[in-house]
């Protein structure tokens, strides 16, 4: 019995982290970066600011933290919306359902207004990058099974075409969320015959390894 006290105070701390990182990202979505201060977003979470401090050091690291959930949000996300195991094949399909949800979405809004801050926050400018690092790695996992041992890769290292598609991904949410729609299907189609052409595959006959 001694131990349930010190549990319960541990998921309420717990709690509380996660309510303060969720409320960052709607107030930053729905604010701006320049409005997004340690008493709106204590405001929006439903406690006090000392609580940012007490927990996170600093509103720098606040939004360093959220910066970090949000990537891990974002690449699960796209991971289960391109069809999880069976993306390599279904991600031609989906690419352009995926890639609108995640622009409308407070979280695609908020990630926005964090590589807007990065440019003035040496430590969430950090984090941002160590966040992009995750989706390049991401990407190059994904592309590693769609490209196989086509001859672009050959010519081209996965890991840079990886770096050009997470480029793209960011360019696509700023152009959607200014009101410039793309043609995502078209997008998806040209790529697929794209590798189609140079790979002699579709890639649907390649099978994800067993992990």
């Amino acid at each position: 019995m001694a131990k349930s006290g010190p549990r319960k105070q541990a998921a309420s701390n717990d709690d509380l982290r996660e309510r303060l990182v969720d409320a960052t990202a709607r107030v930053l979505a729905r604010e701006g970066f320049a409005h997004t201060s340690a008493r709106a977003v204590a405001e929006e979470a439903g406690t006090v600011n000392g609580s940012i401090f007490y927990y996170f050091g600093s509103m720098d690291g606040l939004l360093a933290a959220t910066a970090n959930v949000l990537a891990d949000r974002g690449i699960a996300r796209i991971r289960e919306g391109l069809g999880g195991p069976s993306a390599h094949v279904e991600w031609r399909n989906r690419l352009g359902t995926v890639l609108r949800a995640e622009a409308a979405s407070d979280d695609g809004h908020a990630v926005m207004e964090l590589f807007v801050g990065a440019r003035t926050s040496p430590a969430l400018a950090i984090e941002v990058r160590a966040a992009i690092d995750r989706a390049v790695d991401f990407a190059t996992s994904e592309l590693e099974l769609v490209l196989g041992s086509s001859p672009i890769t050959q010519l081209i290292p996965v890991s840079l075409i990886a770096e050009l598609a997470a480029a793209t991904i960011l360019g696509v949410e700023i152009f959607q969320q200014n009101g410039r729609d793309i043609d995502l299907e078209r997008v998806a189609s040209v790529l697929d015959q794209g590798i189609r052409l140079i790979g002699g595959s579709s890639g649907s006959e390649r099978s994800r390894p067993n992990v």
